[in-house]
């Protein structure tokens, strides 16, 4: 079981990742590893993505592609590997990852905050750390994220005796009601999206994921 990370080159379709990181945990919510590294994505950073996370092509020159890195660096370690992987807007990084897992279980920490914090102010990592009162500081760079999401899981877990499971069984109740978290409709309900973002979504984003089973539905 891992918490994991990405920042990336932008949020233009086709993004690649600069930076990775997770930490693999027990069921007891024991760290036992942190693994990060900058990532060379071949590609342009759109320039708001790096004012946000401070990534520069010149810092990536002579890092690994990610391909190098999870297949030799880590010697395909989750190749043959069923992977729990939790991620605060698993849609986002989970895809980047699934190529080098046998199978992936995606726990989405927003989706957890949405379903449990319906009334917060919004549901971005920051702000739902905040809430659960996460000493580490999310700042854009994926260890420090990684190890926001995994102690926000933690509190949200202690905060209403749940377990792994139970976390999941609570993100699989996908709902046309939610709304969307990321790009030009964010905000807006599923139920309520133009026909033709609907199909996009379809299209291009984790088939397995909670928006994509809720708009099969919808």
């Amino acid at each position: 079981m891992i918490v994991l990370d990405f920042e990336t080159t932008g949020l233009n379709p086709g993004y690649k990742p600069v930076e990775i990181a997770w930490v693999e945990f027990d069921s007891n919510f024991n760290e036992l590893e942190q693994v990060g590294s900058l990532i060379n994505p071949h590609m342009p950073i759109e320039s708001g993505a790096q004012r946000t996370h401070g990534i520069s092509a010149e810092m990536l020159a002579n890092e690994p592609t990610l391909d190098d890195f999870l297949t030799q660096s880590h010697a395909g370690k989750f190749a043959n590997e069923h992977v729990l992987v939790v991620a605060h807007n698993a849609s986002y990084d989970v895809p980047m990852f699934t190529p080098y897992c046998k199978k992936i279980t995606a726990l989405c920490t927003m989706r957890l905050g949405q379903t449990l914090y319906p009334d917060a102010e919004n549901h971005k990592l920051q702000t739902l750390a905040s809430l659960l009162n996460v000493e580490i500081e999310p700042t854009h760079r994926a260890l420090d994220d990684t190890l926001a999401c995994f102690y926000l899981m933690k509190n949200i877990a202690t905060a209403h005796s749940l377990s792994i499971d139970e976390m999941l069984t609570l993100i699989d109740s996908a709902s046309l009601d939610s709304p969307m978290p990321f790009g030009k409709h964010k905000g807006t309900k599923l139920k309520d999206l133009p026909a033709d973002y609907v199909r996009w979504l379809t299209e291009n984003i984790d088939p397995g994921g909670w928006i994509v089973q809720a708009l099969t539905d919808r």
